[in-house]
């Protein structure tokens, strides 16, 4: 079958139900974000994405009535980010064999206006990639993120980076029926049967809010 990324976008926004994708040929409007802008200004020594973890930071402070744990915000920030190039090459090159071109200038996402997640996802270029293309873009984007984000609380190399592995092998495994997840498991460098999270969202840090299933704090504690 031959596939384009109008074609890539609408699988993709049929397969995850909290997120809409599309392909068009500039950022859909004021209120997106393009992932290469926010690169050039976080590379450039600025902090982009401020105001979007103080707004988390906010809400969990009201919803919980302390100050918050800076890390939780921090963290939960960069795996959104990284999600957006992680999921949309994931989850296509397990359902296709082929992915949308998601380097920086290629990708433009919206966030939901309370739970602040990606809820939008724009393709802005009309190239497809084979999966190790499709790999090698993944790394040098979030890698370009994860290495300059600057959140003002500590977060190691494993955190940062495993984030993405994990938001990887949750794309390649969403599909019910996904006939290159092989594939792509092998171009990701995914091991498929890894079932604790390698990053830790520190939500547990919340009052009363105990590790998700998959967090690896549970491994640690037995």
């Amino acid at each position: 079958m031959t596939y384009t990324a109008s074609r890539l976008a609408d699988l993709l926004d049929a397969e995850v139900s909290w997120l809409s994708v599309r392909a068009t040929d500039r950022v859909p409007g004021p209120d997106w974000v393009h992932c290469a802008t926010l690169l050039e200004e976080q590379l450039a020594g600025a902090d982009p994405t401020y105001g979007w973890r103080k707004a988390l930071q906010d809400d969990y402070g009201r919803e919980y009535a302390i100050e918050p744990p800076a890390q939780v915000a921090a963290m939960f920030v960069l795996m959104w980010y990284v999600s957006v190039p992680s999921i949309v090459a994931g989850l296509s090159t397990a359902l296709t064999g082929v992915s949308p071109d998601v380097s920086p200038e290629s990708l433009a996402f919206r966030r939901h206006p309370t739970a602040h997640y990606p809820v939008e996802v724009a393709l802005l270029s009309s190239e497809l990639v084979e999966p190790e293309e499709a790999a090698r873009q993944v790394d040098r984007h979030t890698r370009a993120f994860t290495d300059s984000y600057r959140p003002g609380v500590k977060l190691g190399s494993r955190q940062r980076r495993g984030a993405v592995q994990d938001e990887l092998r949750a794309a390649v495994r969403l599909p019910d029926e996904a006939l290159h997840a092989a594939r792509a498991a092998e171009a990701f460098g995914l091991d498929l049967q890894q079932r604790l999270r390698t990053s830790c969202c520190f939500v547990y840090a919340l009052p009363n809010v105990r590790p998700c299933s998959g967090c690896p704090r549970i491994s640690a504690e037995i």
